[in-house]
């Protein structure tokens, strides 16, 4: 048969220890014991915190994400007022502009689905 060994707390005190634990009107093994327990709620407090910190970096990895697609639709409204007003636009909105037409797909459709390749779109050549 074996046995399995479990985690074990040894605390010892030495006697002018005792004496201070003692003259709070607590006994030593009811001390061990709340400090046994304390370690474990500790442990699950940290445990929390880490899920906790997981999950808020994830929301906020969904709002960066999410302010990011709203500010490239912004941007393509100003693309769009640049051209309307003959200033400059960008390379993207060039090609952005060409495939609108070759596909005959919304504008904003295509300039949303380029938004994850824009850089290799700008430095591309067209």
């Amino acid at each position: 048969m074996q046995h399995r060994k479990e985690n074990v707390m040894v605390i010892s005190f030495e006697e002018k220890d005792r004496a201070a634990i003692e003259s709070k009107g607590m006994m030593i093994i009811e001390f061990k014991c709340r400090i046994y327990n304390t370690n474990k709620s500790i442990t699950e407090l940290w445990k929390m915190l880490q899920e906790a910190t997981t999950k808020v970096a994830k929301a906020l990895d969904v709002f960066i994400e999410k302010f990011f697609e709203v500010a490239d639709s912004v941007k393509l409204i100003v693309e769009q007022i640049c051209e309307a007003w003959n200033y400059p636009t960008s390379s993207r909105y060039h090609i952005v502009k060409v495939l609108s037409k070759c596909t005959g797909i919304n504008i904003s459709s295509v300039w949303e689905a380029t938004w994850k390749i824009k850089r290799w779109i700008v430095r591309s050549r067209y």
